[in-house]
């Protein structure tokens, strides 16, 4: 059973994270909005992926952004506390270190474990959903960004496109096109084309009208010539190349079953977030502790630097990992129990058995 003073910390600081998270996110989205709305205007994506890939983009972070917003949300409301003098009040009824400790882990644990399922399940699949819808809109919009007077190379040089001119709406004039079908390559021509989508199969054409047709190009066969009044073929599509997807979007169940130290390193990465929202929250509470006419300011300055040191340590680690600098059972274990005895030694050297060491050794001194 949660006690009073447990509720009460466990909603301060849920309150706080809520609104520290709000504000992370609303970054993330206007920054986000703003690179995929360029993208939108130059025709590399369609409007209506739009709102898909920016909520990807947020899955994807979500994950990393809840570590360091937890721990200023612990270290926030412990900072108020001990400014407004109501943490003297609940250490004079007995409320001590421990108790302040369990009042956060109640909430850290949660948090570490829905860590791991983002990081381990949500991320990757928020990763290979965005490279499927940029992959699929970037072969549905490519042909609207032909420019006249170039050679245009589509689907990895199965296509190529030539307009002497192309309207606002996307209609072209003065067309060259030569393409492969089954390995034969032909050249046609026409007065103008448009491209065309099947809306009971989804395929893509492009349409010719009024042209030439010219196949049998290669040495030995002869050239044939057809003319048309409309000619369709079908554009070749790219299928998503799993093998060249980034790390990020490869499953924990892969990770967990190869060897590859890049691999392994991966997925300890992942798992280390986890720890962080618990190391971080080891470190909150020695840090916040601060005397009235102090102010938290100061120590928020310190934890911005332990955040940054302690995410330089994770990249640290994760590449000494893939170099086979330190050994498999090591991992990056040692990133968060690095970050554990830091708070040790924070709680140390604000105890008051501490502070006597120190006063009588300046005494002797």
């Amino acid at each position: 059973m949660l006690s009073l003073i447990d509720r009460w910390l466990l909603k301060e600081v849920a309150k706080t994270l809520l609104v520290i998270l709000a504000v992370l996110l609303m970054v993330l989205l206007a920054s986000n909005l703003v690179k995929f709305l360029g993208m939108v205007a130059s025709g590399a994506i369609g409007g209506d992926a739009l709102l898909a890939l920016v909520g990807l983009e947020l899955l994807k972070t979500l994950g990393m952004l809840i570590p360091p917003a937890f721990f200023f949300a612990v270290l926030w409301v412990l900072g108020r506390l001990y400014r407004d003098g109501e943490m003297l009040a609940l250490q004079a009824a007995g409320v001590g270190t421990l108790r302040i400790y369990r009042a956060f882990l109640y909430s850290a644990l949660p948090l570490a474990l829905l860590v791991v399922w983002l990081m381990l399940v949500v991320v990757p699949w928020a990763k290979l959903a965005y490279e499927t819808i940029r992959v699929t809109e970037r072969d549905r919009t490519e042909l609207a960004a032909v420019r006249a007077g170039e050679f245009n190379e589509f689907a990895r040089g199965e296509l190529v496109v030539f307009a002497e001119h192309v309207s606002p709406d996307g209609q072209l004039a003065g067309v060259f096109v030569q393409d492969r079908l089954q390995g034969t390559p032909g050249v046609v021509t026409a007065a103008r084309a448009r491209q065309q989508t099947d809306p009971a199969s989804g395929a893509r054409y492009v349409v010719l009208v009024n042209g030439h047709r010219y196949e049998g190009l290669d040495a030995g066969r002869p050239v044939e010539v057809g003319s048309f009044a409309e000619y369709a073929f079908r554009i070749p599509e790219v299928p998503l190349d799993l093998t060249r997807l980034p790390l990020s979007a490869v499953g924990w169940q892969a990770l967990l079953d190869s060897d590859n130290p890049v691999y392994q390193a991966e997925l300890q990465y992942r798992l280390s977030l986890a720890l962080a929202v618990l190391a971080f929250t080891l470190v909150a509470v020695p840090l916040a502790r601060t005397t009235p006419r102090q102010g938290i300011y100061g120590r928020l300055g310190v934890a911005v630097l332990i955040y940054f040191v302690f995410m330089n340590l994770q990249r640290l680690g994760e590449r000494w990992m893939e170099t086979g600098v330190t050994p498999g059972w090591l991992g990056m274990w040692w990133v968060p129990a690095l970050l554990a005895l830091a708070a040790l030694g924070v709680l140390a050297y604000d105890s008051p058995g501490w502070r006597v060491w120190l006063r009588r050794r300046r005494g002797v001194a």
